[in-house]
């Protein structure tokens, strides 16, 4: 009759320390190790990667942009071709608190005191994809499991590598 009982706290209490071990771990690790860089692909719409930033140098160009309010672990900022893309993806501890960086994203870019003009936005599956034009380029935004992806492309390109990126991250 005890052992019915312990099994289940037991169980619990186990998911439990696991749960908490890994957050632990991802939100800790980048604090006290070096942060953790993004894979970007070698090559977007035909145009390979001429710039790269990656790991504490990409969460520093974030955090230039957008302050500290959340917190970021890892990152990657790749520019594609002569200028004609970049590809930023800050890395959050969770899937819920990236979320919270996109919405935060999307309020204060309604706003209006932002460079970008909202044209859209859509859902692909789960997510939901912000589009936007600005600085002469077309700009996506979303969330992608615990990553905030944003892709700045030349207009003529933003189809195909709007396509190509929604692949890599899905």
């Amino acid at each position: 009759m005890m052992m019915r009982r312990f099994l289940p706290v037991g169980l619990i209490a186990v998911g439990i320390l696991l749960i908490s071990g890994t957050l632990a771990w991802s939100y800790f690790g980048s604090l006290t190790g070096q942060p953790a860089e993004v894979s970007l692909p070698d090559s977007i719409a035909g145009l390979r990667i001429t710039n790269y930033t990656a790991g504490a140098q990409a969460i520093a160009g974030f955090e230039n942009l957008h302050g500290k309010q959340f917190p970021v672990t890892s990152g990657s900022i790749g520019v594609y071709g002569n200028n004609e893309i970049t590809l930023w993806a800050a890395g959050a501890p969770s899937a819920a608190i990236a979320l919270e960086m996109t919405n935060a994203m999307q309020e204060k870019i309604a706003q209006g005191n932002s460079p970008f003009t909202p044209l859209a936005q859509f859902n692909q599956g789960n997510r939901t994809i912000h589009v936007l034009e600005g600085m002469g380029q077309k700009h996506y935004y979303f969330q992608s499991q615990n990553l905030v992806i944003w892709l700045a492309v030349d207009p003529a390109l933003a189809d195909q590598a709007l396509q190509q990126i929604l692949e890599v991250f899905p």
